[in-house]
């Protein structure tokens, strides 16, 4: 399968493509909005399309907006209106809502065959905020091109800890603490299928064959749609909404969300509500010097991570993947280029963005989801 390149004004402008290096347009939400009924000119639809996380969604909306004049980098939000449309040919379906359903639509587009795939060449990459198993020859690449960092938000009202240890906050997560201090405590765990979500359960131990399995009775399962009694349901990520009223709530939280909701970004919805980021094992969340409305990511905070974009490992020296994403091919990353746009959408730049070396197989289970 091949990206599709969508008529002369995009697959042959490079010229113009590469000169822009700034945000030329506002970042929105999606591509295009007001839909359906869909946009009909190839115009509206640019080359590449993504999908999945939520975690890394609005950067890729600001990456989007700078590279190529806005012409190249579609990347639909995790939540919103569905279905959405990426490809002016067809291509109408379920918008992938986290990590793993955009890696599944990746799948369905680019390695499923084709006469079984319901979305043939309709996503390009995308988007994760977790990684994966290292396998040679892995029909998926996962190409980093930023950290980020993941801490526990409480109400601001709450009497809970600012700082926390790791060693309790698992044991809050196994149920193990009900309490810290003489004040109740409240696990939230977020939405499945989010790669924060995954990259979170492994930071408190816990999986979700346990959770699901009742073993940590203050922890709902992702399969339940009522607690049984005690816990409460997953939540959407990055949502500190969620915690208005509960001042016994502790939630996971993107450290680079938290800022860029308070950047006034174009596009970017503030979801903080009342949520206050807490400091693990005494280092702060935010970098030294940095402060509101100013904040700038801790690269040092314990529970970091990087995030990635993956592509079909076939399509690696595709003109277009490899000009946006990639490091050490023949053009050189116009995404890793942009580092401005990167700090400024809360995360921090790396070195190895745009390595090609970590490569994985891409979830099997097909689009759209059972």
């Amino acid at each position: 399968m091949q990206v599709k390149f969508l008529g002369k004004a995009v697959g042959t402008a490079l010229a113009a493509a590469l000169a822009v290096t700034a945000v030329a347009t506002p970042a929105s939400a999606d591509p295009f909005s007001g839909f359906p009924p869909f946009p009909t000119d190839a115009a509206a639809y640019r080359t590449l399309a993504g999908t999945g996380s939520d975690t890394t969604q609005d950067v890729l909306n600001g990456l989007g907006a700078a590279i190529g004049g806005g012409t190249v980098l579609a990347s639909w939000d995790a939540r919103g209106t569905s279905p959405i449309k990426t490809k002016v040919d067809n291509c109408v379906f379920q918008r992938p809502n986290g990590s793993t359903e955009g890696n599944r639509s990746l799948w369905a587009s680019k390695v499923q065959a084709p006469a079984a795939s319901t979305i043939e060449d309709c996503v390009d990459f995308a988007r994760s905020s977790s990684s994966t198993t290292q396998v040679a020859g892995g029909n998926g690449t996962w190409i980093p091109f930023a950290l980020d960092a993941v801490t526990y938000a409480i109400n601001e009202n709450s009497d809970l800890p600012t700082n926390m240890s790791l060693s309790l906050l698992q044991n809050i997560y196994k149920c193990v603490t009900g309490t810290v201090g003489s004040f109740p405590v409240q696990p939230l765990l977020i939405q499945p299928g989010s790669g924060t979500r995954q990259f979170w359960n492994q930071q408190m131990g816990i999986t979700d064959a346990e959770i699901n399995a009742g073993d940590y009775p203050c922890l709902v399962p992702a399969s339940a749609t009522v607690p049984d009694g005690t816990g409460v349901p997953p939540v959407q990520e990055h949502d500190g909404r969620e915690l208005v009223g509960h001042n016994d709530y502790v939630m996971p939280f993107s450290i680079a969300q938290h800022i860029a909701q308070g950047n006034a970004l174009p596009g970017v919805e503030d979801r903080r509500g009342p949520s206050l980021l807490g400091s693990i094992n005494t280092v702060s969340p935010y970098a030294a010097g940095s402060t509101p409305p100013n904040e700038a990511l801790n690269p040092a905070f314990p529970l970091n991570r990087r995030v990635y974009n993956i592509v079909a490992s076939s399509e690696l020296t595709e003109e277009w993947i490899d000009r946006v994403f990639t490091a050490g091919g023949n053009f050189g990353s116009l995404l890793c280029d942009q580092g401005g746009v990167i700090t400024t959408y809360g995360f921090a730049t790396i070195g190895d963005c745009g390595s090609t070396t970590l490569t994985g197989n891409l979830n099997t289970a097909g689009w759209p989801p059972a």
